[in-house]
């Protein structure tokens, strides 16, 4: 019997109080992701700390960072 790991479809975290609805259907986002993509914030270069792709130089988990850059 395989099992697979379940991912957030955005940062890849496997682990998540509450998977939330995302653009690829139900359950497909983590909660810190799903809340983001809810209120229109969802970037791609919004990361959790806790995601295994979080990469400091690219990533930052505080939307006024990630908006920062683009000015």
């Amino acid at each position: 019997m395989k099992f697979e790991t379940k991912r957030c479809a955005h940062c890849e975290v496997e682990e998540t109080p509450q998977w939330r609805n995302g653009p690829m259907g139900p359950k497909t986002l983590c909660n810190a992701c799903g809340v983001r993509y809810k209120s229109g914030r969802l970037l791609p270069e919004y990361r959790p700390k806790a995601s295994p792709s979080f990469d400091s130089s690219k990533h930052s988990n505080y939307h006024k960072k990630i908006t920062r850059r683009f000015r």
